[in-house]
């Protein structure tokens, strides 16, 4: 656009007009006939010429600059338009990229809201998870408790002069209990492969002991089903290997208890070669059988946790919890080895475990290891060798004082037993003990804080913790408190008396029945003495014990006598306490009692109290206060029925007629 103000242009074009307007007067003045004097005038021609030719100068550079002036305002004109287009571009981008702002914050927003909806979800994935440990663990802890009597009792009770039928019998208590702890090992064990917490030790092994124990496992099972078991061994092949013999052990046993369970008839072999992969020694182990076999299209699912391949014309699922193959898979990689396996159906199967040959070159002589202070002494079935030393039993529960210091006596020990931590750190202040056997959940002081008190104290002695809590972490946390050991409930008298060889010395006197020793008469308890022995007749509607459910627990009358006296004792400070704690709504100790009458109603037998109680803790568990106080004095009127009926010195043989007019009544 022009700017027709501009000072240069107005000065210049009335210059020239000026010039030129001069320059004309000048040419009508010379030519003009009345004024011809100056055309031979010098001057007068110069002041005619001088003129005209600035004016033509003039007007010639006044075309000039217009001519100029004119590209300028065009080039301005283009700068402009080219301003102007270049402010609508950033303009037009100014927009999209506030466009792109606004969106950017939106999905900004959007991820916030999916990290915040994603944290969600993992804190409730971490709460699950925490929730099913939680749930584990308790169902581990209530399962194993009353297991430890089931099976310590059985077994003890396998050695006493039985008829044909109840041994037959006692077997299969002792099978079943076996078949459910193993059940809920594999439970347990695939909680801490969740957990990332299954670890797997390194030691030197021999591999004549492993493939022995598995023989003597295996063999019976194999012969009573007719099959042909044979371990053939393939030359050359090291004597050790370094790797965990337990979990080892664990995954043979697996593989070999399954081959027998799936062959009807044949053979199953167990091969043991060496091999090499990547250059490195490997020991394999082939498990071969001639049985069912199973189907190409159900080999994928066969180490999937919980799966059961049913394999055609057969009922049989392979496995029982369907977790034993995905757990011994899973071990066999930490132990740095891998699993294959090749089947045809109808014809048998064959796994192949490998695990890595490193060999321990030193500490070894006449193919025995030199660490032998560190092997447990291994005993037959008997449990024939005794051991010398005293031992300090830290246990609230009096059935699990009962059969421990009943275990530890046979074995040649001398007990001494305290209810609770603070006690245990008080007598070894002042007694001398070889070893602790420490339970981990009590009263007053746990096992954890009187094990950290005794290792503070400067205590070295071995202290084992015996726990009916074995989940993922459960054999840390007590090490980590200061345990030399670590054993579960129920009590394994075999794994009890291994695990005591490693710090009491032992000798070769052979048990004898004199030598089981019995305190029945130093645990009765006066107060059953002191009643009439001319106690009113107790109706059958009024029993409180179910003579039946009381034996399978206990097993033995002579036992009985010993541990009602206790469990009198104890339940009736318990009910005292329960008392207390219902009447000052105490939450927390309501639920610890309720929960130790429970567990020690069941042992006895006393089914009502201990149904009842198993409410009650319930309710506390969910802090139902209103309900405290209905349930107490339902167990408080059961409890005191129980009483009357213990207080008569016939109560057995009034609970066994009862049973029996009750069987025949049902019949």
């Amino acid at each position: 656009m022009k700017n027709t103000n501009n000072p240069s242009q107005i000065t210049m074009t009335v210059l020239v007009t000026a010039l030129t307007s001069a320059g004309a007067i000048a040419l009508w003045l010379y030519f003009h006939p009345s004024h011809q004097g100056y055309k031979g005038n010098p001057l007068g021609v110069s002041m005619v010429i001088i003129p005209i030719a600035v004016c033509i100068g003039m007007l010639l550079f006044l075309f000039r600059y217009i001519s100029v002036q004119k590209k300028l305002y065009s080039r301005q004109n283009q700068l402009e338009q080219l301003l102007q287009t270049r402010t609508a571009e950033l303009a037009a981008e100014k927009a999209k990229v506030e466009t792109l702002q606004s969106q950017t914050e939106q999905i900004n927003k959007q991820l916030q809201l999916s990290v915040s909806h994603s944290n969600l979800i993992t804190q409730q994935a971490v709460d699950a998870g925490r929730a099913k440990s939680d749930f584990l663990a308790n169902m581990s802890y209530q399962i194993r408790t009353p297991m430890n009597a089931i099976i310590g009792f059985s077994e003890m009770l396998a050695e006493e002069n039985l008829t044909p039928e109840q041994k037959k019998q006692v077997k299969i208590i002792q099978d079943s209990s076996r078949n459910l702890l193993h059940l809920i090992n594999d439970i347990l064990d695939f909680s801490k492969i969740n957990a990332d917490r299954l670890e797997v030790e390194s030691v030197d092994t021999s591999i004549e002991t492993i493939l022995t124990t598995i023989e003597s496992l295996m063999k019976p099972l194999a012969d009573e089903k007719g099959l042909l078991f044979e371990i053939i061994r393939n030359q050359p092949l090291s004597k050790f290997i370094r790797t965990d013999p337990a979990r080892l052990k664990q995954c043979l046993l697996n593989l070999v208890s399954n081959a027998v369970k799936f062959t009807e008839k044949g053979f199953v072999h167990i091969k043991i070669s060496s091999d090499k992969q990547n250059d490195k020694d490997f020991v394999k182990f082939d498990i071969e059988d001639s049985g069912i076999g199973i189907p190409t299209d159900k080999l994928e699912q066969l180490f999937e946790p919980f799966a059961h391949v049913n394999v055609g014309g057969t009922s049989h699922p392979l496995g029982g919890t369907g977790l034993g193959l995905a757990i011994t898979k899973h071990i066999v990689e930490l132990l740095g080895g891998n699993l294959t396996f090749y089947s045809v159906p109808k014809k048998g199967s064959t796994f192949s475990l490998f695990v890595p040959a490193a060999i321990e070159t030193k500490n070894y002589e006449n193919g025995k290891n030199n660490h032998t202070a560190e092997t447990p002494v291994k005993t037959d079935d008997n449990l024939n060798i005794r051991l010398t030393g005293s031992v300090l039993i830290v246990e609230d529960s009096p059935t699990n004082q009962m059969l421990v210091d009943l275990l530890l006596k046979r074995f040649g020990l001398k007990t001494e037993i305290v209810e609770n931590g603070l006690l245990a750190v008080q007598k070894a202040a002042v007694n001398k003990y070889d070893v602790i056997l420490m339970d981990m959940q009590m009263p007053v002081m746990n096992g954890y804080e009187a094990t950290m008190q005794l290792r503070k104290d400067g205590l070295k002695i071995p202290i084992i913790a015996l726990t009916a809590c074995a989940m993922a972490g459960d054999d840390e946390k007590c090490f980590a408190a200061g345990c030399s050991d670590y054993l579960t409930k129920p009590v394994d008298r075999k794994k009890l008396f291994e695990i005591l060889t490693k710090y009491l010395a032992a000798d070769s006197a052979t048990l004898s029945s004199d030598t089981i020793l019995t305190n029945t008469e130093n645990k009765k308890e006066t107060t059953m003495q002191n009643k009439e022995e001319n106690s009113s007749p107790v109706e059958v509607s009024e029993l409180e014990i179910d003579w039946q459910l009381l034996m399978e627990r206990i097993g033995d009358e002579a036992l009985i006598d010993e541990i009602v006296p206790v469990f009198l004792k104890d339940n009736t400070e318990r009910m005292q306490l329960l008392t207390e704690a219902v009447k000052k709504t105490d939450t927390r100790e309501v639920k610890f009692f309720a929960h130790s009458i429970k567990g020690a109603s069941g042992i006895v037998g006393a089914a009502k109290i201990s149904e009842l109680a198993k409410q009650l803790e319930t309710a506390a568990r969910d802090e139902q206060t209103d309900k405290y106080v209905p349930l107490y004095e339902q167990i408080k009127t059961h409890f005191d029925a129980l009483l009357v009926l213990l207080a008569n010195k016939d109560w057995k043989q009034i609970v066994k007629n009862a049973s029996g007019s009750q069987t025949s009544q049902k019949s």
